[in-house]
């Protein structure tokens, strides 16, 4: 029985020489970041437009029938289940989604249509369960189309595009509220972190308004027309408040822009060859930019058939001030007319308006070194020790050396 034993563990043996003088370590595999792409399928609809993540759900807004999507995925952000439910009526034109830290896991909702603003549980543990509404708040009179919506402190900032407002809202105290006319069409609005002011994107007039809300003053500061026009995504970030330039519907000047303390606008150009012309449309930073430095820029063809929609990973340095690296990602579907991004631990996920889908994208490579690492070493260790056994158990065989000879 020995004898027929023999080969086998002489191959044993041959392993056990190979891990002992051959080291197979993890080495990194230079591929490109963020390279994998998920397109899930949303049911289909003219415009699929905003987005927010509750726990492993995606809330995502599609204006044109006024249903909101329920999207459950899985940790790099690819669909798992898809169901969707009509908010109102075909003509309320849901669009804002706004996460609430007043009632955590809660979101709000804008209703375009109905001149609504309205908080709901989106009720997370089953993608099929209905969101419930808990508050509804009327825009008030003479306010039409709330469109982005965001939650600070115990106000509500809503943009009005179809009365050319900004309006404060307390969701508390509604009878609390004030409206600030602005130009044509207030867009997004964010609070600049360092002066508390208040700030709002107008695209067809290529300004941007300051609303102080101590004194209800209002300024208004033109976008320098030779770096670009159309100001649509604005967003509070490092040291200041951003904002992308969309440009005309002929060309994109791949620029941005950020307002510091006191005012002053800089704009960054992109220089890639795709970047240098995009037209950009929205923009969001890195859930990690602390410590990267990074943010991501959507451009898109809404306005611009011959624009490319991309998504652009800029890398700054430390005092945000100069890009060192500009990398440029296709996105699959061209001419989805590219809307929201939406940056998470794991991935980045990106409506795509006209084309009826989430794209996701994510790099399982990197997400899962650290687990291939942990197995290789378990693995490793467990089959070095069960060989080293054998060969103990052989050594103990007189025909030890001389079939070992044999080889």
């Amino acid at each position: 029985m020995m004898m027929m034993l023999i080969p086998c563990l002489i191959t044993l043996i041959f392993i056990h020489s190979i891990v002992a003088e051959v080291t197979i370590t993890p080495s990194p595999a230079d591929l490109p970041s963020n390279r994998y792409f998920v397109e899930n399928q949303l049911p289909i609809a003219d415009q699929t437009h905003e987005l927010v993540k509750v726990k492993d759900i995606v809330l995502i807004s599609q204006l044109s029938n006024s249903v909101l999507v329920k999207v459950q995925v899985d940790k790099y952000g690819v669909a798992q289940q898809v169901a969707g439910f009509q908010v109102a009526n075909p003509n309320s034109n849901l669009h804002g989604l706004g996460l609430s830290t007043k009632y955590p896991g809660m979101v709000w909702l804008t209703l375009e249509g109905d001149h609504k603003l309205v908080l709901i549980d989106p009720m997370t543990d089953s993608v099929t369960d209905a969101p419930k509404v808990i508050k509804e708040i009327d825009v008030p009179p003479n306010g039409k189309g709330p469109h982005y919506i965001g939650e600070y402190e115990d106000n509500l900032w809503v943009s009005l595009k179809g009365s050319d407002e900004v309006l404060r809202i307390n969701y508390e105290n509604p009878n609390d509220f004030k409206l600030y006319k602005g130009e044509k069409t207030p867009i997004f609005v964010a609070q600049h972190p360092i002066n508390k002011m208040f700030y709002s994107s107008q695209d067809k007039v290529s300004k941007i308004m300051k609303i102080n809300p101590a004194n209800n003053q209002i300024l208004q500061y033109n976008v320098d027309t030779s770096k670009g026009t159309t100001p649509v995504g604005l967003i509070s970030g490092p040291k200041g408040v951003w904002f992308a330039l969309l440009g005309s519907d002929k060309a994109g000047t791949g620029t941005f822009g950020f307002i510091d303390k006191d005012d002053k606008i800089f704009y960054h150009k992109l220089k890639t060859p795709l970047g240098k012309d995009a037209a950009l449309l929205h923009l969001a930073f890195d859930v990690a930019y602390g410590i990267n430095h990074q943010m991501y820029l959507l451009s898109s063809s809404i306005i611009n058939s011959n624009a490319l929609d991309m998504i652009i990973k800029v890398t700054f340095d430390e005092q945000w001030t100069t890009i060192k690296n500009e990398e440029v990602i296709m996105i699959p579907t061209q001419q989805c007319k590219a809307h929201r991004l939406l940056p998470t631990e794991f991935n980045i996920f990106a409506t795509e308006l006209t084309a009826s889908k989430l794209l996701t994208l994510f790099s399982p490579l990197r997400n899962k070194k650290k687990k291939i690492s942990k197995n290789y070493i378990k693995q490793s260790i467990s089959i070095i020790q069960k060989i080293k056994k054998v060969v103990v158990d052989l050594k103990s065989d007189p025909g030890f050396g001389s079939n070992l000879a044999q080889l």
